[in-house]
């Protein structure tokens, strides 16, 4: 464990925390088994390789949000704050565990930590803050505080909602459907009133208002979409919805609706085009580049569906404000 020298200043550190992900085809299989606590079966790895093979041969997610840290501890350093800035993933490398013991190791005893990961849920969020509290029992740092969910920024729905403006005004389509996504999950994990769906909805509402889209509403059974049942609008411009995509294989009811679903149902329904808003993610990695850029769009494709995928922060400086936005209230 590090300490902290006695030449190194006290000072505040923050900790950008992440889920993570391989930075390398050899080093998929030991992100599998750190994530899914056991060792994965070798067709199962293969599997998972030949998708970040297609992607470039790893997840750009750890090598994303270094640099994110680097622009963020710019940025605070330009506003007087005497602050170190590390990030921790929760899966891989740099772990938080390291991560705080490297901002003790420069004089950080207190720690404000911020969650990559905009909206709050049990496997993101909940589990960084779990796994940072305990990392921090065995170092010298007397507090860690937690700096508001990503999500809330206007920032981040000014980004989203301009790229999806964008997006309307280049897609090929006369009836083309907006449909914003997020990372699907069970079901059985939503315990009480999880603030994860309730927090999608109002930032797909936020970038629905900054598209120049209708104001959603929870519809169902709506024949203009072959009875799917979502939060958005049929009204204004170009009809829209608030859903999910990467389900996994785990058994069980998952949140919806389903992205794929939704592309059947739009295609028979005489849509001729689908622009994907994933605002669920921050950063650019497997569910993007894989699940949406290449399964999604061949799928779309078959279905004689146009195709048109916004960006998604990354880097970009409006993403960095937001996080300064975020941590500069509690320094």
């Amino acid at each position: 464990m590090a300490s902290k020298g006695a030449d190194v200043t006290e000072r505040t550190g923050v900790l950008l925390t992440a889920f993570g992900g391989p930075d390398s085809l050899e080093s998929v299989g030991p992100f599998m088994a750190r994530f899914m606590g056991r060792e994965p079966s070798p067709g199962l790895v293969a599997s998972a390789q030949e998708k970040y093979r297609a992607i470039g041969g790893s997840s750009p997610l750890p090598g994303v949000a270094a640099e994110i840290g680097v622009a963020l501890e710019h940025h605070l350093l330009a506003r007087g704050h005497d602050v170190v800035v590390r990030t921790g993933m929760r899966y891989w490398e740099p772990s938080i565990d390291s991560a705080l013991e490297d901002l003790q190791a420069h004089g950080a005893e207190r720690v404000v930590m911020v969650s990559l990961s905009a909206f709050e849920s049990q496997v993101t969020c909940e589990s960084f803050r779990t796994c940072a509290l305990h990392a921090a029992q065995g170092l010298a740092i007397s507090d860690v505080c937690e700096a508001p969910v990503l999500h809330r920024a206007p920032e981040y729905r000014d980004f989203f909602g301009h790229a999806c403006a964008h997006a309307l005004e280049r897609i090929d389509a006369e009836r083309p459907l907006v449909m914003m996504t997020a990372h699907s999950l069970p079901m059985a994990d939503l315990v009480g009133d999880d603030p994860y769906p309730g927090g999608l909805r109002e930032v797909a509402d936020a970038v629905a208002a900054i598209a120049g889209l209708a104001e959603g509403s929870d519809f169902g059974d709506d024949e203009r979409l072959l009875g799917v049942r979502a939060f958005g609008s049929f009204d204004g411009p170009v009809p829209w919805l608030q859903g999910y995509q990467s389900k996994g294989a785990r058994p069980g009811a998952w949140l919806g609706p389903d992205l794929d679903e939704v592309m059947e149902r739009a295609a028979a329904s005489g849509y001729d085009g689908i622009i994907v808003v994933p605002i669920g993610f921050a950063i650019d990695h497997m569910e993007t580049l894989w699940d949406l850029d290449i399964a999604a769009a061949d799928r779309a494709a078959e279905l004689g569906l146009t195709f048109v995928r916004t960006p998604v922060p990354n880097g970009d400086d409006s993403f960095v404000e937001a996080l300064c936005g975020a941590v500069e209230p509690l320094l």
